[in-house]
């Protein structure tokens, strides 16, 4: 006869599941002051020139570092400069996800970047009044234009990391409609401009389709055809056969495809590749660490 578990071992199991279910409950929280419509005393120009020059080159930690800080010293001249609040938007984003490995400091960099965007979207003026009626960011996004299509990205790229690599499985369960707000994001970019940042909206929407069970909108066909039309939308560019390689050739247990895929992303000029300088060069160094740890995903 098998032994049975002790009571005070299930209650406690069952009291850390709850208390990771009641602490993970992530809830959107507005924090709208930070930009407007607010003129600059001082020209920002300069700053942002310096920001822009060492973006090009940033593919270390540290140099990301230095990017985010040049960037930074442009919001403290002109706290709604829309360029600095998206470059930041996605910087973060690359922090948390390659140069990050604490999944404390990883939610922490993830949620700048999502409120950066939040900022950015908020210089809208249509957006910003139906946020003072007390309306969520995903529920006035109609009002938002090709102008904030980089904002409402990058906030869906830092709230799928954040799910991803930020959250266990009980806090996940509790925050799928993180999930279902990017996906009214994702839609509008698409009414806007379906093929902005080379195929990233349709790799997206192939993730959001393909990560959701099919009783909360999942749709396994759906997602293969958006990852199809994101590597036909941006031939050049790294993120669609390197994500189509980390997550859907794993998923589908397609070795062959992980290498072709991962292998072709190596090879790419950086200067010729479509997107920003330091995501190519975190695609192709994760490209290959991948490569030399295939055992990994396929054992």
């Amino acid at each position: 006869m098998r032994a049975s578990t002790p009571l005070h071992i299930i209650l406690a199991l069952i009291g850390a599941v709850i208390a990771a279910v009641v602490s993970g409950c992530v809830s959107w929280q507005p924090d709208w002051h930070r930009s407007a419509d607010a003129v600059a005393d001082t020209d920002p120009s300069p700053l942002l020139e310096t920001a822009e020059r060492l973006s090009l080159t940033a593919g270390s930690r540290p140099e990301l570092l230095a990017t985010i800080a040049a960037y930074e010293s442009v919001l403290a001249v002109d706290s709604s400069h829309f360029t600095a609040l998206t470059s930041l938007g996605h910087l973060y984003i690359l922090l948390g996800a390659a140069y990050t490995e604490n999944r404390t400091e990883k939610v922490r960099h993830y949620q700048t970047a999502r409120r950066y965007n939040e900022w950015a979207m908020y210089t809208n003026s249509e957006f910003r009044a139906r946020m003072g009626e007390g309306r969520k960011p995903w529920e006035a996004s109609d009002a938002l234009s090709l102008r904030e299509v980089p904002a409402m990205f990058y906030w869906v790229t830092a709230v799928m990391y954040h799910f991803k690599e930020g959250m266990l499985l009980p806090e996940k369960i509790v925050n799928t409609k993180w999930i279902r707000w990017c996906g009214v994001f994702l839609k509008r970019i698409e009414a806007i401009d379906p093929n902005w940042g080379g195929g990233g909206v349709q790799f997206s929407l192939a993730i959001y389709y393909g990560v959701q069970p099919k009783a909360m909108g999942g749709d396994r066909q759906l997602s293969d055809e958006y990852l199809a039309r994101a590597v036909e939308t941006g031939p050049h560019w790294l993120i669609n056969r390197w994500g189509r390689a980390k997550y859907f050739h794993v998923r589908d247990r397609n070795r062959s495809g992980f290498e072709e895929d991962l292998q072709w992303v190596i090879a790419q000029d950086i200067h010729q590749a479509g997107g920003a300088y330091p995501w190519k060069i975190y695609f192709q160094q994760d490209a290959r660490e991948m490569l030399a740890d295939a055992g990994r995903y396929f054992p």
